[in-house]
């Protein structure tokens, strides 16, 4: 891109008041929920059956994944989290909900669906190299009963909440007019609405949507136009705010930063990203969507809210796997940043 980044920034007075306020929000979170498995070893040998390494297993970690890391990273910011979500009858939806209950998040959203498992994503890793992501999901639609369960539960949520996320990760759990029912109840209540799209669903299904932040590639999808100039990345910013009628658009993009877009006829802002170190990108969305919506949620304008969950990116990819950041985290990056 051309443009040069806008240097969005806050005084640190009002960072740590709005910080502060995060505690005070309950943000309701709408995804597909799942655990990501870390399989952690060394590899000393190839195997003589195939030429593929052997990995000598030394530790496994279980990890709240999907919509269920943003409700970790929402407490872990101070907030306030309520999880709707479908799981499996099996032994990982028993994990799942551990998980949650030692991160003193309800478990009473999870709605039982036998015909499905919960999603597990393992990934290989030998010494710090990941070698292989091995996914077992159900990605089939919801039958009426389960999608009137999670419904309901959703929209008591949001009834509760001072902001909505709806994590999209099509994998059976959203359809078109379970978004527009909860889109619809949060609009009525004047809270935000927050969603992460995904390239595979129609741009019309997020209609409404307070704010949108896909990141490149899924901008990509949504806006049917391939990001490669300033006057690309424009176009497809007012074609996704036009087809979605969002309030406003944040396109993630990776080490160029964000290009925010506050209404449908603007130009973008683009604010430059804090990260130093680049570890692992898997849950920097999730991050940035937590912090985004606990923002907006506290009264901050659209640029602040950026500029912070922009430093909180920066905190998370620099961790290895999923993880989350804390306040005092942001606050070490704002001030290393300044």
């Amino acid at each position: 891109m051309k443009t040069k980044p806008h240097p969005v920034t806050l005084p640190e007075e009002e960072l740590l008041q709005l910080l502060s306020r995060f505690r005070e929000q309950r943000v309701a979170v709408l995804g597909d929920v799942g655990i990501d498995r870390y399989t952690q070893g060394r590899v000393d040998r190839i195997s003589p059956e195939a030429p593929v390494p052997i990995v000598a297993v030394e530790k496994e970690t279980l990890k709240l994944g999907l919509a269920a890391n943003v409700a970790d990273n929402i407490v872990a910011l101070g907030g306030n989290a309520e999880l709707t979500g479908v799981v499996g009858k099996d032994k990982d939806a028993h994990d799942l909900e551990s998980l949650l209950k030692e991160k003193a998040l309800p478990v009473s959203g999870l709605v039982p669906d036998p015909s499905r498992r919960t999603i597990l994503k393992e990934r290989i890793v030998a010494e710090t190299q990941q070698m292989l992501r091995v996914d077992y999901e159900d990605t089939h639609s919801l039958s009426s009963g389960v999608q009137k369960r999670v419904l309901s539960s959703a929209l008591k949520a949001v009834k509760r909440a001072s902001a909505l996320i709806i994590e999209d990760y099509s994998k059976g759990l959203l359809n078109e007019a379970m978004m527009k029912s909860v889109i619809t109840e949060a609009r009525k209540r004047k809270i935000p609405v927050l969603v992460d799209p995904h390239l595979k669903t129609p741009a019309r299904w997020y209609s409404g949507a307070t704010l949108l932040t896909p990141n490149k590639k899924e901008a990509e999808a949504l806006a049917g136009l391939k990001i490669e100039c300033d006057e690309t990345l424009l176009r497809s910013g007012h074609i996704i705010m036009k087809e979605t009628r969002a309030d406003s658009l944040i396109i993630t993009l990776g080490k160029e930063g964000m290009a925010i877009f506050k209404n449908a006829q603007s130009k973008p802002v683009l604010i430059p990203t804090f990260a130093r170190e680049v570890y692992d990108v898997s849950g920097a969305g999730d991050t940035v969507i937590s912090v985004l919506a606990l923002s907006l949620a506290s009264g901050a304008k659209l640029e602040e809210a950026a500029f912070v969950s922009n430093l909180a990116a920066g905190v998370e990819v620099s961790k290895r796997g999923t993880a989350t950041v804390s306040p005092q985290e942001i606050i070490q990056a704002y001030l290393s940043s300044s």
